[in-house]
């Protein structure tokens, strides 16, 4: 049962090259959630370049003189903008979790723990981890599709392809 403290928050899509959506927290917290297109993830290879895109999660505006608090409305309002956005069934978008402050495995972590609460409100898409590079630098991705993508077989062997191609390079 949804309370006020976990119910989505409302959103806009700004759309433009970026696919931008933007929302205001109740601690006056402003984010933008992008999908920004991006056809080099499978080696620029039709069909999947016009379907790809890279999820981005930016804090656009943080009032508070600190990093932003938990928020139990986050994964809510995540989930309903990725409903928003995968209206194509044939969409596939990859989450690369940003390391270049050392806190990779935390926002692994907290993309996955919003994953699996919004799998339980009923969303039908399939996430696949992936980590890529060696032990000491690595960074975690994520493909997300929609449970009916028709290309789903195709899409997971080309990442996997990619993942280990990537994974030898970096030997």
């Amino acid at each position: 049962m949804l309370n006020a403290q976990n119910k989505p928050y409302d959103f806009i899509c700004l759309g433009g090259i970026n696919n931008t959506y933007a929302f205001v927290t109740r601690h006056q917290i402003i984010y933008e959630i992008k999908f920004k297109p991006s056809s080099y993830i499978f080696g620029n290879q039709p069909p999947f370049t016009e379907f790809a895109f890279e999820f981005v999660m930016d804090v656009a505006e943080n009032p508070l003189p600190k990093l932003p608090p938990p928020d139990t409305s986050l994964p809510a309002t995540i989930a309903s903008i990725f409903n928003d956005f995968f209206v194509s069934q044939e969409t596939v978008v990859v989450y690369v979790c940003e390391n270049a402050d050392g806190r990779a495995n935390s926002r692994n972590r907290k993309f996955n723990q919003w994953f699996e609460q919004s799998e339980q409100k009923g969303l039908s898409f399939v996430k696949l981890d992936y980590r890529f590079g060696a032990d000491t630098e690595f960074f975690f991705t994520s493909l997300i599709m929609r449970v009916d993508n028709p290309r789903m077989a195709e899409i997971i062997t080309s990442f996997q392809k990619l993942s280990v191609d990537y994974n030898q390079t970096e030997k």
